[in-house]
């Protein structure tokens, strides 16, 4: 039975059965936060992926700002994420809209989101 499955198939199975998360959300709606114990790879990444990777991506970096590597969220801009301290977080600011996004609007994200991306700042902003 195992021959007729393809590799994708295989490695995705082998990753559930080793316990590794797969992220397989197309749509930011879909990634929900939970209330704490934020994890960098299962909600952050692919989140910001999804919702800003498109401007923020690495090959794009609008404003110089890459969103979609973790090292970049620290030195992309200063005080773009600000670890225990989601208050000086520019990112979190803009999330929160307590200041204005610098080009256009974003689009309205669910409060779970921006809570979340504040619970992974205060909670240090881990790469886990």
């Amino acid at each position: 039975m195992l021959r007729l499955l393809n590799a994708a198939t295989m490695i995705a199975l082998g990753a559930a059965l080793i316990g590794c998360p797969q992220n397989t959300a197309t749509d930011p709606q879909q990634i929900v936060f939970p209330d704490t114990l934020v994890s960098y790879r299962s909600h952050v990444a692919p989140f910001l992926a999804l919702a800003c990777g498109q401007c923020h991506g690495s090959a794009t970096a609008a404003g110089g700002i890459i969103l979609t590597d973790y090292s970049s969220l620290f030195f992309s801009r200063p005080n773009l994420v600000v670890k225990y301290a989601p208050e000086e977080s520019l990112l979190n600011q803009v999330l929160e809209q307590t200041i204005a996004h610098p080009v256009g609007n974003l689009q309205v994200l669910p409060s779970n989101q921006v809570v979340g991306m504040r619970v992974w700042v205060a909670e240090g902003a881990l790469n886990n």
